[in-house]
């Protein structure tokens, strides 16, 4: 039995939009597990901004600091040629000119 799922969740036609935005190809299996993982992790996001806070926190919305008096200088942009490039392209599904090409993806608007 399936936990029912709050309407503010992501439903299915909205995965397969956006699954196909994406170019991925699922199983239907794979898709409805994805699907429900994505879920989960939405009403993870949910508990956690339901956790009351002391109104005078601040949100950190940077890492941890890092002094310039301890950072590294600047690296010389310096460009080295990879030794067998066409190991790489030939690992892409399809290359034409020893250019990886990728499947044209359709621009659609979601929502």
């Amino acid at each position: 039995m399936k936990k029912q799922m709050p309407e503010d969740l992501i439903e299915k036609s909205l995965f397969a939009e956006l699954v196909q935005t994406a170019a991925i190809d699922l199983l239907p299996n794979e898709a409805e597990t994805l699907c429900e993982e994505l879920n989960g992790q939405m009403e993870i996001i949910r508990q956690l901004e339901a956790i009351p806070l002391d109104g005078n926190i601040s949100p950190v919305i940077h890492g941890n600091p890092y002094p310039f008096d301890i950072r590294c200088g600047l690296r010389q942009d310096e460009w080295i040629p990879f030794a067998d490039p066409q190991s790489i392209i030939s690992q892409a599904p399809f290359s034409k000119d020893n250019f990886i090409v990728s499947p044209d993806v359709p621009h659609q608007r979601i929502g």
